[in-house]
């Protein structure tokens, strides 16, 4: 059995636990005020771009948004959980899945890793222009731009301490992901993800 059709394999029970995992974590931050302690740690980037990468293709991208969106509308209710700023979230797990649909099996270990890191910052940087535009705090010009992009705003932690936490646990979640992934394949005698391919696009 190939690495391509290893992701054709059934195998949903792992996908479905995460999701799970993913979701409980979710709503302890949303309604637990002691789970501030880490904030921005989470491991949805993690899923939807390397949980893509190395998941069963009968898991489909979507999943990653749609589930996200789920548990915000639940918790938060229609108007905290479709505002620009929470837009701009499933906008962006949206768009790292589908790239991710489109490179599967074709990167290695050091290029699904270096995804993450770009999809991080690309995601730091959507995330925090949302924030930019609709947070009357900030001056609507380009200080107050890198203002919500540096240190934030007064009497809170500097937003790049936010990006240093999320791409800290965006890589630490696709590293286990990975490694899970690689295990079971060596297990089940698969080929594994190696730490580097030729990328062939189209």
């Amino acid at each position: 059995m190939t690495l391509a059709e290893r992701r054709s394999t059934p195998m949903l029970w792992v996908p479905l636990l995460l999701i799970t995992c993913a979701l409980v974590l979710r709503w302890l931050k949303l309604e637990s005020p002691g789970m501030s302690l880490l904030p921005n740690f989470s491991p949805w980037l993690a899923l939807a771009f390397t949980g893509t990468l190395v998941l069963p293709r009968a898991l489909p991208w979507f999943v990653w948004p749609l589930a996200m969106l789920g548990i915000n509308l639940t918790v938060l209710g229609v108007a905290s959980a479709l505002n620009l700023e929470s837009l701009a979230i499933y906008v962006m797990y949206a768009a790292l899945a589908l790239v991710a649909s489109r490179l599967r099996v074709r990167l290695g270990i050091l290029q699904a890793l270096l995804g993450v890191f770009i999809g991080s910052a690309l995601f730091y940087l959507v995330t925090n222009t949302a924030s930019w535009m609709v947070e009357p705090a900030y001056a609507k010009s380009l200080s107050g731009w890198a203002q919500a992009l540096t240190i934030g705003l007064p009497g809170y932690a500097p937003t790049w301490t936010f990006f240093r936490a999320s791409l800290l646990s965006d890589l630490g979640f696709s590293a286990m992901l990975i490694l899970a992934f690689n295990a079971e394949a060596r297990v089940r005698q698969l080929n594994q993800m190696p730490w580097g391919r030729q990328v062939v696009l189209g």
